[in-house]
């Protein structure tokens, strides 16, 4: 027999009717609820299931029973939900930006780290249903997980209200339209969140999203993408990730050399017959896309007045 197993949390709150009433109407939505199971269902992390080949320890009487679907779908429907709402918000609010901008302040809102944020100044944390392991882990206040829970409250806001009723005297929502007016109400609880809980000013005046930024400055000289490679990977340091200007056919012969101008660059390619794999900064960390980061923030760095 395999070893009984016990995933229950003592720490675990489940979100009551309220909870989610109280924080509906906080940011601009009505005192109604049409589906609860929804709502609770957006804050069941998948290490909080219930395994039918497993030998589970019989429930604690101070712990939430164990659930049989995780938020991981209402997570792939809000995922959407936001990423539309977030570009429709940015297109009218900086209507006379260019695209390029407008993307890279998106992605700057919707990345996990961003939402999940928001997530624990909210308050969901506190009712998400992790198992003792997961909890140990500290994935209650994990930034990128609770973007994860963030995304799954939007998606169960978006089908909740989907079943509203309104004025409708041509019978669009129940002739023509596909969905409700879910997406309607996201927008407003999307917008009001994006009001009290974002920095405009920073968002405007910084941009930490290195990898577009070197995106941007090698396409516009060069009209290709820079290239990733793993350099080094284990579980110790994680990710080392390099960034290199690969030209022409030749990926496996890395130059390494220091650059002073944009010409030095252009005599490489011509010395090696229209072939260059310039290596241009690395980066480390345990997250594969966060040590792509730090990899193009050193190469900016290093192309700093060349680029």
């Amino acid at each position: 027999m395999d070893d009984l197993i016990n995933p229950y949390n003592e720490l675990n709150v489940e979100i009551t009717e309220n909870d989610v009433l109280t924080i509906l109407t906080k940011y601009g939505l009505p005192p109604k609820i049409y589906n609860f199971d929804l709502y609770k269902r957006a804050f069941v992390h998948e290490s909080y299931l219930k395994k039918s080949n497993k030998n589970i320890v019989p429930k604690p009487t101070n712990c939430v029973e164990l659930k049989s679907k995780s938020n991981e779908r209402l997570e792939f429907l809000g995922d959407g939900v936001l990423e539309l709402i977030t570009k429709y918000y940015l297109y009218r609010r900086f209507y006379k930006e260019e695209p390029e901008f407008m993307t890279t302040k998106k992605i700057e809102i919707v990345k996990n780290e961003s939402i999940g944020s928001i997530a624990k100044e909210i308050g969901l944390h506190k009712w998400l249903l992790l198992s003792k392991r997961a909890e140990d882990e500290n994935i209650r206040l994990c930034k990128r997980r609770l973007g994860c829970l963030f995304e799954a409250f939007i998606g169960a806001i978006f089908l909740d209200f989907n079943k509203i009723q309104i004025n409708d005297d041509d019978k669009w929502f129940k002739n023509i339209f596909i969905c409700g007016p879910g997406f309607q109400m996201s927008q407003i609880f999307i917008e009001n969140i994006f009001s009290s809980h974002i920095n405009w000013t920073d968002i405007i005046m910084n941009d930490t999203n290195y990898k577009n930024l070197l995106q941007v400055k090698i396409q516009k000289e060069f009209k290709i993408t820079p290239l990733y490679k793993i350099i080094q990977q284990d579980k110790e340091i994680g990710f080392k990730m390099g960034v290199y200007l690969s030209i022409g056919n030749n990926t496996d012969s890395v130059t390494i050399t220091d650059i002073n101008n944009i010409e030095d660059i252009y005599n490489l390619i011509n010395n090696n017959s229209g072939n260059l794999m310039l290596f241009l900064g690395q980066g480390i960390n345990k997250i594969k896309k966060k040590a792509e980061q730090q990899a193009c923030f050193n190469a900016l760095e290093k192309l700093k007045g060349i680029l």
